[in-house]
């Protein structure tokens, strides 16, 4: 018996040697207590507008943090009534209440009851890992404590509040209150305050947006317990259970400007680092403007759906021959659309979601049963959406289909564009479809744009008339024919998702500001930003270039150039230092006909190839390069005559840049895209965030470079007696000795004249207002506007860059691989009606201003033929600018009688 007792006494001292070199082990690897003020957690950052408006965040966990005087105490109370009743009692352990969980669980058989505290469950959330272990509680118990020891309970309370997870994204109880109330937490009503502290537990489980059944009787668990604790009476209980709960589906903001913050995120961890811009709560300001952002996007998408729906139909989405997963199908659809249109879930006291209900038929009714509307509120007119088709009539030309729960009907004129692809065929002559069977079939699922709300109102009259002659036809043929009841239809056209791609990007020529950036269709398909990262060849946007260039080495609008047939021999064609041997070389114009003598003027107007060859020719490639890297292009160029007719791949950024300083007369332009940054206190930590470090490898040595020019050429100019020192205002050097043109300035920020500047402005404006110029639609603005359209060879590309004396916009338009958009789809068909519906909405109704004339300007009115000063005999004048001095003296004669057929004009044989 005594060495019974003795191994029974040595058994337990063992135990609690055991017990306690566990809990010494464990307790020299428990982390150190912090303090509040260390409290670091993962914060949201925030991207806005310049307006104030939210653009987006960035964060691994979607937090605020709010002080604990700032939390609604009855949101406290539904806590602590909840999870942790003795909580103001215990210090940091209820051990009561984990004896009564042990017998609960005991006499249960299963895990029925926790009993940690509030405490307890921060200890968990802030130092340990999730798994289920003696250890990790003896760990979690230890910690509790020793937070017990080091912080009030009002601390402690702040840091779990803060800490705790919620569900859908949400990190502590202001982000509760945003994501699923769209309130701040001063806001929230006693019933949705029960919701939040009753998703602790189980945040998936209990969520109002996943599981309202569930949600609601959580809600009732955690009321109940407030009023057991006397926190409220049993009656305000009751009455909070019993009040509807809307909840929110998706954030309060809209994603316009994607592609601009996801360059800002890359731009702000490489400047700050990942962890600051992810986790620390940062608020960027930014350059955006929101409503011409939100018009860019519109404009861009819609854009290139007209482009898109040019190449042809590419066919049904899928087919869905199964009626009960049509059923499913269009349901589906419904419940999107109506999240799309009002993201909210309203939540009955008994679970349910409010208006939830079978599919069916929608159609509103005047008193006598008259079908006045057919379309419900969550499809607008404008709105696309996914269809089924139910059937075709051939002999009608219209398409029966259910888009959610309307019906409609899709008439022939709204998809007479639904031609097999083809990109061999113009689409202005490829012949319209002859029946709609040739396009969709019954079970077919289509992409349509609701038209009206009731079919018929949105055919011309002519389709109308044709439509009752063929519906009279039938019923005389056959007498017991039953025409469609059209007003129990609403109207939809044929719409495909577009697979061409497309961007813009836009400039405050005043402020420099980046107001928007569109770097493709859809950002969720596809992240690559085509307005910063895409080089595509330029064509005749690239002419722009060469003819400013041209005007700082003798030419003048007026000068004549020659447009005839000519053939290089033995041409070779250098792509930065790598050579590319091209034996025969014959540039033509876009319409393969020769204008003979055209002035300089003309030639841009027109953007004939032939003098734009011949004009760089004159000024040297190398010129033409050097002049191209100073503003600011950093992509490959190819070294030869080819250049001139846009051979090389630029970036939208790059051209739309080079464009912006023909518009800030010729001011260096160093788009900013981020005004400041600060911390989550306050704290500026940058500012003046610019585009061009997205480009700093590309560009450091390209501006570098030039500097380096420039202070040479300025030191060569003060070593000569008889040079006029290099002014201080921006105007160029000057020296009568000086045997180069003048292009460096004693304004590093100065990269042409002024007077530069603004005559090649002043020709790009002709391209907008010359009868014969290739931007022609941008009149429809009703205000001065400069710019040049782009295309190139095989209609791969299409561009537009243009400005007002305030705005610059670019955009570029094709398909990821180069391919061709068609026959005749160039610059002016596909990017120029883009930028035109961007600048109409960017601009609205401000009024036009004139591009500012700087001195040393003066102005001509020429004869358009001859180039020299108008008589009466010109037979076509135009008022035109020109740099002081260079501008014609002698005044026109007759006009010449040249023939049509001269010898010139001809195309060579070769």
């Amino acid at each position: 018996m005594k060495k019974l007792i003795a191994f029974v006494l040595a058994a337990v001292l063992l135990g609690i040697a055991g017990v306690a070199a566990l809990i010494v082990s464990v307790t020299s690897s428990l982390p150190q207590i912090m303090k509040v003020t260390d409290y670091k957690p993962l914060l949201v950052s925030e991207v806005y507008a310049r307006g104030g408006e939210r653009l987006g965040d960035f964060s691994r966990e979607i937090r605020k943090l709010t002080p604990i005087e700032k939390i609604p105490k009855r949101l406290i109370d539904s806590f602590v009534a909840i999870e942790d009743r003795q909580f103001f009692e215990h210090t940091g352990i209820n051990y009561l209440a984990i004896a009564r969980a042990a017998l609960a669980n005991f006499t249960s058989g299963r895990t029925k009851q926790g009993a940690s505290t509030i405490t307890q469950q921060l200890a968990k959330q802030l130092f340990l890992s999730p798994e289920r272990t003696y250890t990790r509680k003896i760990k979690e118990a230890l910690l509790a404590k020793r937070l017990e020891e080091n912080l009030s309970k009002e601390e402690i309370l702040y840091l779990y509040l803060n800490q705790i997870y919620f569900g859908s994204g949400a990190h502590g109880v202001e982000a509760a209150a945003e994501i699923y109330f769209r309130k701040k937490l001063d806001e929230l009503t006693l019933g949705e305050m029960a919701v939040i502290a009753g998703l602790p537990q189980r945040p998936s489980d209990y969520s109002p947006i996943e599981n309202p059944r569930l949600a609601k009787g959580r809600q009732r668990e955690v009321l109940n317990a407030l009023a057991a604790t006397g926190k409220i009476t049993q009656e305000e209980a009751d009455k909070a259970f019993n009040e509807p709960i809307t909840v929110y589906l998706r954030r309060d903001y809209k994603e316009v400007a994607p592609f601009a913050v996801e360059t800002i995120r890359q731009m702000l961890v490489a400047k700050l680092g990942e962890d600051k811009v992810l986790d620390e709560g940062i608020k960027i300001y930014t350059t955006i403007d929101f409503k011409q952002q939100q018009a860019a996007q519109e404009q861009v998408r819609e854009g290139l759906r007209q482009v898109d729906k040019r190449q042809g139909y590419r066919g049904p989405i899928k087919k869905i021959e199964n009626a009960e997963e049509q059923n499913k199908f269009l349901l589906s659809v419904r419940d999107a659309l109506i999240k799309d249109k009002a993201p909210i879930r309203v939540v009955t006291p008994e679970g349910n979601i409010q208006g939830d209900r079978p599919l069916e038929i929608f159609h509103k009714k005047d008193a006598k049963g008259a079908i006045v509307g057919n379309l419900p509120d969550y499809l607008p007119v404008g709105k696309t959406a996914e269809a089924i088709v139910t059937r075709v009539d051939d002999e009608l030309g219209v398409v029966y289909l259910r888009v959610a729960e309307a019906e409609a009907l899709l008439d022939i004129s709204d998809m007479s564009w639904a031609r097999k692809p083809d990109p061999t065929i113009k689409a202005d002559n490829a012949p319209k479809l002859a029946k709609p069977s040739l396009a969709v079939k019954a079970n077919d699922v289509i992409l349509v744009k609701v038209m009206t709300n009731q079919f018929g109102d949105g055919l011309t009259p002519e389709r109308n008339k044709e439509l009752l002659a063929k519906i009279a036809a039938l019923k005389k043929a056959n007498p017991k024919f039953s025409p469609p009841n059209f007003a129990a239809f609403a109207q939809v056209a044929l719409e495909q998702e577009p697979i061409v791609e497309g961007s813009l990007i836009a400039f405050d020529l005043k402020t420099a500001e980046t107001v928007a950036m569109i770097g493709g269709y859809d950002f969720k398909t596809s992240k690559f930003n085509r307005a910063l990262q895409a080089k595509r060849q330029t064509g005749s946007i690239f002419k722009s270039i060469v003819y400013a260039a041209a005007l700082d080495k003798g030419f003048n609008p007026a000068t004549p150039v020659f447009d005839s047939p000519i053939v290089y021999e033995g041409e070779a064609s250098t792509v930065e230092g790598q050579d590319t041997d091209i034996k025969k070389w014959k540039p033509h114009n876009h319409d393969k006909k020769f204008a003979g003598d055209v002035l300089f003027r003309s030639a841009l107007v027109r953007s004939l190839n032939i003098p734009t060859v011949k004009i760089l020719e004159s000024v040297g490639v190398p010129w033409v390069i050097d002049y191209t890297r100073r503003w600011g292009v950093f992509s490959p160029l190819n070294a030869d005559l080819s250049l001139g007719l846009g051979s090389s791949s630029l970036t939208l950024y790059e051209m739309t840049r080079v464009f912006s300083q023909f518009g800030r007369m010729g001011k260096r332009l160093r788009p900013l895209l981020v005004h400041k940054v600060t911390d989550r206190d306050g704290n500026v930590l940058l500012t003046d965030l610019g585009l061009d470090a997205f480009f700093e490898k590309e560009l450091a040595p390209i501006e570098q470079e030039y500097e380096q020019k420039r202070l040479t050429a300025l030191e060569e100019l003060k070593s000569k007696p008889e040079a006029t020192p290099a002014p201080t205002d921006g105007k160029p050097e000057t020296a009568k000795t000086h045997e180069k043109p003048k292009i460096y300035f004693a304004d590093s920020e100065q990269v042409m004249t002024p007077q530069t500047a603004y005559v090649i402005t002043s020709l790009l404006q002709a391209v907008v207002s010359d009868d014969g110029g290739t931007a022609a639609r941008a009149r429809s603005l009703g205000r001065p506007i400069a710019g040049k359209t782009g295309s190139t060879s095989g209609y791969v590309d299409g561009w537009f860059v243009g400005y007002t004396p305030g705005l610059a916009a670019g955009v570029w338009v094709g398909f990821n691989e180069e391919k061709t958009l068609g026959p005749g789809e160039v610059g002016g068909r596909t990017a120029l009606p883009i930028w035109i519906e961007f600048m109409r909405n960017a601009l609205g109704d401000s009024p036009g201003q004139n591009f500012p004339v700087p001195a040393g300007i003066v102005f001509a009115n020429i004869d358009e033929q001859s180039g020299k000063l108008a008589s009466a005999s010109s037979r076509s004048v135009v008022n035109q600018a020109f740099i002081q001095g260079t501008e014609p003296k002698e005044q026109s004669g007759n006009p010449s009688q040249q023939d049509d057929t001269d010898f010139y004009k001809q195309d060579l044989t070769e």
